[in-house]
C-alpha cells in the first residue's frame, strides 16, 4: 500500500466492535463532503455497509479484503466450495446490503460471469 503511516494498524483504525463509531466517521466523513464512502472489510461488516447506504447521499464502496479473498480460494483448493457460486453469492450479499459499488480481486472474472 506504500502508506505513509507508522506503527500498527491499531493506531489508526477503528474498533471493529464499536458500529456507533463507524456511523460517526460515515456522518463526518460525508459532513466534510466526500465524493464516495468505503467500508472494509466487506462481508464482515454488512451492517456497516447496509448503515452507511440509509445515510449516505454519495456512492457507497465496499471493498472485499485480501483476507476474504483467500479464505474462499482456500476453501476451493480444497474442494469444500465451488468458486463462481461462491463468489457471486459473496458480492450480492455485499450488493444486497447496499453497496454501489465492490472493490475485489474477483472483479474481472465477476464482470465475465455476470455478463
Amino acid at each position: 500500500m506504500n502508506s505513509q503511516l507508522k506503527g500498527d494498524r491499531k493506531t489508526y483504525q477503528q474498533d471493529p466492535a464499536n458500529a456507533r463509531e463507524a456511523i460517526r466517521e460515515i456522518e463526518l466523513d460525508l459532513a466534510e463532503g466526500a465524493d464516495a464512502v468505503m467500508v472494509k472489510p466487506a462481508m464482515s461488516y454488512l451492517d456497516i455497509v447496509s448503515a452507511a447506504a440509509e445515510i449516505s447521499d454519495v456512492p457507497v464502496a465496499a471493498y472485499l479484503v485480501s483476507g476474504e479473498y483467500s479464505m474462499v480460494e482456500a476453501a476451493v483448493e480444497r474442494g469444500w466450495l465451488d468458486r463462481e457460486r461462491t463468489v457471486v453469492e459473496m458480492l450480492t450479499s455485499i450488493c444486497r446490503a447496499g453497496a454501489d459499488m465492490i472493490l475485489t480481486y474477483w472483479a474481472a472474472e465477476a464482470a465475465a460471469w455476470l455478463d
